[in-house]
């Protein structure tokens, strides 16, 4: 993950917890973490394993897509996919 992802990440779960009306604190405490260690991910100076990252999206009322990546999860058919014309298909490996 690039810096300016962490930094992206960081701010993405920094204004879902205040969304959420959480302090750094009692995040910590649910993950079982420190507080340094959430304010470290909110900075993007490290970043959350993948099941702290699915625990904070649970806290926060989230989703991990959207914490990640910015936008709501949207979920693709392989049969829609298959329908499409080769030219039409997005450029995704499946796998």
């Amino acid at each position: 993950m690039s810096k300016d992802q962490k930094k992206l990440l960081g701010s993405r779960l920094r204004a879902a917890r205040i969304a959420a009306k959480q302090s750094q604190d009692f995040s910590a405490e649910v993950l079982g973490v420190t507080r340094q260690s959430v304010s470290a991910w909110e900075t993007g100076v490290s970043t959350p394993s993948a099941l702290q990252l699915g625990q904070l999206a649970v806290a926060y009322c989230s989703c991990a897509h959207t914490l990640l990546f910015g936008e709501p999860f949207t979920a693709v058919e392989l049969r829609e996919l298959l329908s499409l014309d080769a030219e039409k298909r997005p450029s995704r490996n499946l796998v």
